[in-house]
């Protein structure tokens, strides 16, 4: 079961830039199984790219009350 996103952010990429939704663990900022952001730099891990994530776009998702 995926985890639930918590964080919107922007990723810089080759094609331009992307809004994503992210949740965060104790290193990373992750976006999807396979692509994931260190939380010191931004700097993509584990992947093909140059992909960054701007750490100062993060932003919490705001929660609708019912």
């Amino acid at each position: 079961m995926p985890k639930t996103k918590t964080h919107t952010g922007t990723v810089v990429r080759a094609d331009g830039e992307k809004r994503v939704k992210l949740h965060m663990t104790a290193t990373t900022w992750v976006a999807s199984p396979k692509e994931y952001y260190y939380r010191d730099s931004g700097q993509r891990g584990g992947g093909h790219g140059r992909a960054r994530l701007l750490l100062d776009t993060i932003k919490p998702i705001e929660k609708v009350p019912e």
